[in-house]
């Protein structure tokens, strides 16, 4: 294949007709695999969902196997090729795989959205990139568990053994007092033999659900908008050079305007 005709691959394949394909070829790919977890609709429709799903198999084949020829080694240099690279192969292997396990792996072929999106990337990398600090964050919240389970068991562990008896049990209690699932129903049960126990998990709930929780939040707003930064420069550049393109035109038009000999 020469230069020009790899060239005019990938501009077919970039082109928006294309991704709208594949994204279409995605969405109903999405809503097969639902509705073949419905029994009424697998039994009356069970063998025509799984041919239109061989087929759309079978189309992403040939999409990454166009993408490979279009950009040759390149293509495995982009992480998210890779990415799209394995999604393929593993629905590949669910698809002709007789053991249902490996089968359930087809709903993986929905994460292609991720790829052709070029927004969720941005989303996904930005989850990525804040993994340290949730990390760190996370490192955090669980010594503040710690130290509040190691309390409770000594303060209401005699009393209330089925929710404080250990430090394990009080650090399970307290995620989901955490959770806010249900934690009055718990704040209350302990306040039957502990008057001023409302103290302990007021303080608790400030301190681990409305701060540290929040904090998660925070550390991937922060790396969201940092991450979109480079996409949205670069769409503020493009306008800008497509006014600037504009205004060099009207230059022209209004110049050659000038040169043309007034209508008699």
């Amino acid at each position: 294949m020469t230069d020009a005709q790899k060239t005019k691959l990938q501009r077919f394949i970039d082109s928006n007709a294309f991704q709208g394909v594949v994204l279409g070829l995605i969405i109903i790919n999405a809503v097969i695999l639902g509705a073949d977890t419905i029994p009424e609709v697998r039994e009356g429709a069970g063998p025509w969902l799984m041919a239109v799903d061989r087929v759309i198999i079978y189309a992403f084949v040939i999409e990454i196997g166009l993408r490979i020829i279009a950009w040759r080694a390149a293509y495995f240099k982009n992480g998210w090729n890779i990415f799209d690279l394995l999604i393929v192969l593993v629905s590949v292997a669910a698809a002709t795989s007789g053991l249902a396990a490996l089968r359930a792996f087809r709903v993986l072929r929905v994460l292609r959205v991720i790829t052709v999106i070029p927004r969720m990337r941005v989303v996904v990398s930005a989850l990525l990139d804040s993994i340290p600090g949730i990390a760190s964050v996370g490192v955090v919240l669980a010594l503040i568990v710690y130290v509040f389970a190691v309390i409770a068991a000594n303060l209401y562990g005699p009393k209330h053994p089925e929710l404080f008896g250990d430090v394990f049990e009080a650090m399970y209690t307290l995620f989901q007092v955490m959770t806010l699932e249900g934690w009055p129903d718990i704040a209350s049960q302990v306040a039957k033999t502990h008057s001023r126990s409302w103290i302990f998990f007021l303080t608790f709930v400030l301190i681990a659900t409305f701060t540290m929780l929040n904090l998660f939040v925070a550390i991937v707003v922060r790396v969201v908008e940092e991450d979109s930064e480079p996409v949205v420069d670069e769409v503020m550049e493009g306008q800008a050079a497509i006014r600037k393109e504009i205004r060099a035109l009207r230059d022209d038009i209004e110049e050659l305007s000038k040169r043309l000999p007034p209508a008699s």
